[in-house]
């Protein structure tokens, strides 16, 4: 396995804000706590002793939860009662079968930190988490994935919690996937996975939970999804904040003012109210009305008592959007880091005031790693092709135009004789000059002429040799779709699944071991068997 890391500069693919927070920007430093190094991990430790969580109650729901997954629960209750135990975490919507490659990397980047930790602080403990976003309620988010260039989809309808879904339909997605790698190396494995979470999960949370428990678990990964009723009991009196003082936007808005006058965008639009009602398939948007509250949905309406009282008995009821999110997760977390990604970390660098004004710890913010795969047949296509991946790197037409200049029996360049063209031009303007000046103008506009049309006449000279080499070009765009779909990153587009099948489980592993966030770095990973 080959490993090379280029600057994320180097490629037009991440935002402004992404790469400002990449290379530490000065600019963003009013918006974090902690610098994203190893180095502040000293600090942190000391400031989060400030900000005690209910372990109890973290360990009772924890227990809880794997219990009805019907798995062991990895960690003995003394570590995670320890008021030197703490969690890096990250988090993510339970999109279908992980959907993405990042989904994967986000997790992987989490483990990694915490082994570096656990090496670095002996005298403390730290666990990875992963947070289930299950409340989420965009439907079409989530509903699908891709597989070699193919877009897998689990048509049903969906409203309400994703998470609380029914699993209806959901077997005929697996038996697609299982038929799809039935005669691949780690076929068996994924056929195993797939259909034991089906068979143990009671909903689609649930079955999210165990898929990620089956990847990670060897790793100590614990795997909490947040849409937990004790949970909710104990954040309650923050949500009454938010419903009695609209604290988050009185503190979000203006931050956000202040990013974008340091010239970053903002990234999540903060509402007056920023919690949801919940019940059963249904998340409704609670919005303030007349000195009192309603549902957006139902139009359902209450009073500022009522909807006080609705929360003190049914707190279950309410959900965080996604303001309120990480409020939610730090509040429960004894956590010292969120891993997320450059759309992630930009909402992360909005919450700073709102932390401090609901007395909670803002962690440090750490940039998962992104990756470009590329496996044993695209390694063999490119050595084929005579490419490198520093060629990937190019345009695609910039990749073919190098091709053909190497691999052309006629010299395409033409520089030279435009070269010629020009000195021609300019050496009978100026003899001309010294005669009649208007006609040296007239055979300066000529040569301006004779130029264009002299690079349409190599235009063609490059298309005829495209004709000539048709089957290899179209295997170099064969191979850079592949690898930058639509002209984007692979990490956004393909499932982790084609990787699994080929390589099985210690594919993780690698993942694990090459994603390092404090290399800060994109990182191109060439896999070998």
């Amino acid at each position: 396995m080959n490993v090379f890391q280029i600057d994320y500069s180097r490629l037009n693919l991440w935002s402004h804000t992404d790469l400002a927070y990449i290379k530490h920007d000065p600019s963003l430093d009013p918006f974090i706590a902690y610098p994203p190094v190893r180095e502040s991990f000293n600090d942190i430790i000391s400031n989060r002793k400030d900000f005690t969580v209910d372990r109890h109650l973290l360990l009772s729901v924890l227990k809880k939860q794997y219990d009805q997954l019907d798995l062991d629960f990895p960690y003995p209750d003394h570590l995670l009662l320890s008021e030197d135990t703490f969690t890096i975490t990250t988090a993510h919507q339970p999109s279908l079968l992980t959907g993405p490659l990042y989904h994967i990397y986000k997790i992987a980047s989490t483990i990694n930190v915490t082994g570096q930790l656990n090496q670095s602080f002996p005298d403390q403990k730290f666990i990875p988490v992963f947070v289930i976003g299950g409340e989420d309620h965009d439907w079409a988010e989530i509903n699908h994935f891709h597989l070699f260039g193919r877009r897998y989809q689990w048509d049903r309808t969906a409203s309400g919690p994703c998470g609380r879904l029914s699993l209806d339909g959901l077997d005929s997605v697996i038996q697609s996937v299982v038929e799809l790698f039935s005669n691949s190396v780690h076929g068996n494995e994924i056929k195993e996975l797939l259909e034991n979470c089906l068979q143990k999960a009671k909903n689609y949370g649930q079955f999210h939970q165990l898929l990620v428990h089956g990847l990670f678990s060897k790793h100590g990964l614990l795997v909490l999804s947040m849409d937990d009723a004790e949970l909710k009991k104990a954040f309650a009196p923050v949500m009454e904040k938010e419903l009695k003082e609209q604290f988050s936007f009185k503190y979000v808005t203006p931050t956000q003012q202040t990013l974008e006058q340091a010239g970053f965008k903002t990234q999540a639009y903060c509402r007056q109210v920023n919690l949801f009602y919940m019940t059963g398939d249904q998340r409704e948007r609670i919005e303030q009305l007349d000195g009192g509250f309603v549902r957006v949905e139902s139009g359902v309406k209450y009073s500022q008592e009522e909807i006080l009282l609705e929360l003190e008995q049914h707190p279950e009821r309410f959900s965080p959007n996604v303001t309120m999110r990480p409020l939610y997760q730090e509040f429960i977390l004894p956590n010292l880091a969120f891993i997320g990604g450059g759309g992630e970390i930009a909402y992360w660098l909005e919450r700073k005031a709102q932390f401090a004004a609901a007395g909670i710890h803002y962690p440090m913010l750490i940039r998962r790693n992104s990756l470009l795969l590329i496996d044993e047949s695209s390694s063999a296509q490119m050595k084929k092709s005579d490419l490198t991946w520093e060629d990937m790197l190019m345009d695609i037409d910039a990749i073919v135009r190098n091709y053909l200049k190497r691999h052309s029996q006629t010299d395409l360049g033409f520089e030279d004789e435009l070269k010629s063209i020009k000195s021609a031009y300019d050496e009978l303007a100026a003899k001309a000059d010294k005669i009649d000046p208007t006609l040296a103008k007239a055979i300066l506009a000529e040569e301006i002429k004779q130029t264009k049309q002299f690079e349409q006449l190599g235009s063609r000279l490059l298309r005829a040799e495209k004709q000539q080499q048709e089957t290899h070009i179209k295997r170099i765009q064969k191979l850079k779709e592949k690898l930058f779909p639509e002209n984007g990153l692979q990490e956004r587009q393909e499932n982790f699944l084609s990787f699994y099948a080929q390589y099985g489980p210690s594919w993780i592993d690698s993942m694990i071991r090459i994603c390092d966030p404090f290399v800060e770095k994109f990182t191109l990973v060439e896999l070998q068997g």
